[in-house]
């Protein structure tokens, strides 16, 4: 009975000593640096527009596509969000999930959550990748199509007005089944398209 007990105490001090450890990850992961790098495989309609600055740069066949796909009732816009995230301290960092909600030029244009176990060792970086899926005819409602458009270039890194990309995330460590959050968003901005905001 009593090597029972003192098995029972140990076990809920290691308990108590990894759900320390994960908070204390987590506070190390708020504390890091984040930089959002680059926008991949923009598509627009499921039509890529890398290396496009307008519907003009479209071929006959891609043309002809995209202008019947602009003039649907939905205009999704796909890419894929990479970030940089440095950590600048001795300890370990590191999250279970991260809620993040997207703003292009002040507006929340998404939200989302990455389920994915993220690490960064003592002064060492890591790589996230968040996938964007929004339909601007939604989110930019009473927009022209031009301004749809400009914008969707823009994020591809190839308009020739910067937008800007704003991400505010925030990181949550599991305890058992339940998600514990951190109390504050983390944002982390930059410019995409135009001269000022190539990548």
């Amino acid at each position: 009975m009593r090597n029972m007990s003192a098995v029972m105490m140990l076990a809920a001090l290691a308990s108590g000593c990894a759900l320390l450890d994960q908070v204390m990850q987590m506070n190390a992961f708020a504390r890091c640096q984040f930089r959002l790098v680059s926008v991949e495989r923009p598509a627009l309609a499921g039509i890529r527009i890398d290396g496009k600055k307008s519907a003009r740069d479209f071929g006959l066949r891609d043309g002809l596509k995209f202008a019947a796909a602009t003039a649907g009732k939905t205009l999704p816009l796909e890419f894929a969000l990479n970030i940089e995230v440095k950590n600048p301290n001795q300890d370990p960092a590191g999250m279970n999930r991260l809620e993040w909600i997207l703003l292009i030029d002040g507006n929340e244009i998404t939200r989302g959550q990455l389920d994915r176990r993220v690490d960064i060792p003592g002064g060492g970086t890591a790589p996230m990748q968040l996938d964007i899926r929004v339909d601007l005819r939604q989110v930019l409602s009473g927009q022209s199509l031009d301004a749809m458009l400009n914008l969707a270039f823009n994020v591809a890194g190839e308009g020739t007005h910067p937008t800007r990309i704003t991400l505010k995330a925030k990181p949550s460590i599991m305890v058992g089944e339940q998600a514990v959050d951190f109390p504050d968003y983390i944002t982390v901005n930059t410019e995409f398209g135009g001269p000022a905001g190539q990548k």
